[in-house]
């Protein structure tokens, strides 16, 4: 016998699934990919690189050439609107070897102009071509960064343990993109000590889709996994504030309160039920008694 103490993450109003876009570069193909965000009523956010704004040119990598066209400052607001801008880097450098001191300017200088142009305080990054270390994650740390977005696709569903190393699920262009829709989207029961929510978290470059005629792709992507009333659409910036908070409550000794000395209502539940309570902001709470299992 065993005891099930409901003490676990869910998701606002009791959901059990979440899900997240992230894009980087800040190039003009985030303006239809925002087009599609907004119509089918998701929540991205776009990794920007401060320092290279306005600068146009073109790729290759990957594909074919395609126009690489960075976004101009005075643009970003609208562009933007609704979604979450987040750091990339001052030039997009890669920053794996650096010392501390210059990681620290490319990660610091990028958000502080990011942060003048959108006047928000922006926490959020994303490495850029995936470059993480020691090293750079103690600069992130120094530069005030909540999160910060690899390129390690895990092809599951679990939270993030560290924020700072946040491994996405997949990229858009993976080939189970579409198999792991359809289980992310299943009601069976998903199994993980730390919560029994879900998180689906995906990535990629816009310019990608011009590179490989696919914005199509995209579009039944976005059919198929928006309109759920059981999932939250949200930015990165949103998922990192909500864990954090549940991280952030205080239990009492037996389990039976719980105290969120947060701004954020936290619903919490058991491993195997789907019954929650919500933790408002600055008070005590009567958890769910434990379940025999």
């Amino acid at each position: 016998m065993s005891l099930q103490i409901n003490d676990r993450l869910f998701w606002p109003q009791g959901r059990t699934k979440a899900v997240t876009f992230s894009y980087d570069d800040g190039v003009s193909q985030d303006v239809r990919l925002i087009e599609f965000f907004n119509r089918y009523g998701v929540k991205g956010t776009f990794n920007l690189n401060s320092g290279l704004s306005g600068s146009p040119g073109t790729i290759s990598a990957g594909g074919k050439t395609v126009r690489h066209d960075k976004l101009p400052d005075r643009d970003m607001i609208r562009i933007y609107a609704g979604h979450e801008p987040a750091s990339h880097g001052l030039f997009h450098s890669c920053l794996y070897g650096m010392d501390v001191a210059r990681c620290t300017r490319e990660i610091l200088d990028c958000r502080a102009q990011l942060e003048t142009i959108f006047r928000v305080p922006l926490t959020g990054f994303a490495y850029a071509f995936g470059a993480c270390s020691d090293t750079i994650k103690s600069a992130l740390v120094s530069c005030g960064i909540a999160y910060a977005r690899t390129i390690r696709s895990t092809r599951s569903f679990d939270i993030p343990q560290d924020f700072l190393l946040w491994d996405p699920t997949c990229h858009h262009d993976d080939v189970q993109l579409f198999s792991l829709a359809d289980r992310f989207l299943s009601d069976e029961p998903f199994f993980s000590f730390f919560s029994p929510a879900k998180l689906f978290s995906i990535w990629g470059h816009s310019y990608e889709f011009d590179q490989n005629d696919n914005w199509d792709r995209m579009d039944s992507f976005l059919q198929k996994i928006s309109g759920h009333s059981d999932v939250w659409y949200a930015t990165n910036g949103e998922i990192c504030a909500y864990v954090s908070a549940f991280r952030s409550l205080i239990f009492s000794v037996d389990s039976r309160f719980v105290y969120n000395p947060t701004a954020v209502p936290v619903w919490l539940g058991g491993m195997f039920g789907r019954e929650t309570v919500r933790a408002d902001p600055g008070q005590c709470t009567k958890l769910i008694p434990p379940v025999e299992i």
